[in-house]
């Protein structure tokens, strides 16, 4: 069966935890969870085994309802019969992507083949795109730890998705690659303010080949051609997610005149602020930590003067939060008791906020520095 599976790029998902409520399962010997998908409608086949259970009648205790909690994740309509599967995966030739293709690209992998991928917009008035989601969104909780299910109900939601498009036996065939969901938020009086939900994930075995970006970018492309579009904006982004955004971000305002390399030097201006806003939808605070990043780039930081304004530039945006804790200090003294006021003091004295901010502007530098190699290699 696994080779039958393998010709059809198919694999098993190996995620150790399947949302059993603990690591591990109790109750059995032996025991087998098989999860197949296949490659591009994500038709699924999922089977429990194992050679012995404990039962209520002779052990006295119930084993976990693996089948269960497993049955709680995986939407209806799966198969749990090998024949079945492997005719779900002979017809996997009909299946075609859906939505609207809006950008095509090539990678190189390691035999040094030329692979196509395609990302494709679709929302929930596409054919078949809501069963299809359903089994999607599944990979969410294998791999997200914290990850929940979206309500696609609402026709607010936008769907990206990439694929890998290939030939196999004189046919061309898809693989589903990743997925994005933004939400269109209202924005007064005529506006919308799409929001990248935490729903962004490219699957394992394609992460690292640079999807992630091409996504993001394709997705900020899109609605930079929207004139209702106010901005884009990410909900609760993960750490990965705000260094992948600066890499795309920068990637895509170092083409605009105001951030020319001459103009840098000057200073975050009011021009930087309008045109990124106006040509590619980015936000204030997101075009500030591009400027940080393209004057860094421009910076000769082995002089030593210029090295000082570049870091003075930058703990100037990072010190906000101080000040305002020098605020909150402030307001403290007036209402706090003594013995009260001195248990905060350690944590807003002077130096222990030199120290801070030393450390948020070398942890800065390090990930700017990064963006900017992966720039360079990508020229």
């Amino acid at each position: 069966m696994e080779k039958k599976l393998a010709e059809y790029k198919c694999d098993t998902n190996e995620a150790t935890c399947l949302k059993l409520g603990s690591e591990v399962a109790f109750g059995y010997k032996g025991l087998q969870i098989q999860l197949f998908y296949t490659a591009g409608n994500l038709s699924t086949l999922f089977k429990v085994k194992y050679s012995s259970k404990v039962t209520d009648t002779f052990d006295c205790v119930e084993a976990d309802d693996v089948e269960g909690k497993i049955r709680e994740i995986i939407p209806a309509g799966f198969t749990s019969n090998t024949d079945d599967f492997i005719s779900l995966l002979e017809k996997e030739a009909n299946f075609k992507p859906f939505g609207t293709m809006l950008h095509s690209y090539t990678v190189h992998n390691e035999e040094a083949e030329q692979l196509t991928y395609q990302i494709h917009k679709a929302d929930i008035s596409c054919s078949g795109f809501q069963e299809y989601h359903e089994r999607l969104q599944t990979f969410l909780m294998w791999f997200i730890e914290t990850a929940s299910f979206l309500d696609i109900d609402d026709d607010r939601w936008d769907f990206f998705l990439v694929f890998e498009k290939y030939n196999k036996d004189g046919e061309t065939l898809y693989a589903t690659v990743g997925y994005m969901t933004v939400y269109n938020y209202y924005v007064y009086p005529d506006k919308t303010r799409p929001r990248v939900s935490s729903q962004m994930l490219i699957l394992p075995p394609f992460q690292g080949e640079g999807h992630g970006a091409q996504l993001l970018e394709a997705v900020h492309r899109f609605y930079c051609s929207l004139s209702k579009v106010q901005d884009i904006t990410a909900e609760d982004p993960s750490e990965n997610y705000v260094k992948l955004r600066d890499y795309v971000l920068t990637k895509l305002c170092q083409k605009l005149p105001s951030f020319d390399a001459d103009k840098l030097h000057l200073g975050f201006s009011a021009d930087m602020i309008r045109e990124a806003q106006e040509k590619l939808k980015i936000n204030k605070k997101h075009a500030r930590r591009v400027y940080e990043i393209l004057r860094l780039r421009a910076t000769d930081m082995s002089d030593e003067e210029k090295a000082r304004a570049y870091r003075l530039e930058v703990k100037k945006r990072l010190f906000g939060p101080y000040r305002k804790n020098q605020r909150e200090l402030a307001k403290m003294r007036k209402c706090l008791r003594p013995e009260e006021l001195v248990s905060h003091m350690g944590q807003l004295d002077t130096q222990t906020q030199h120290e801070e901010l030393e450390k948020s502007y070398q942890l800065a530098l390090e990930d700017y520095r990064r963006i900017i190699e992966r720039l360079a290699s990508q020229a």
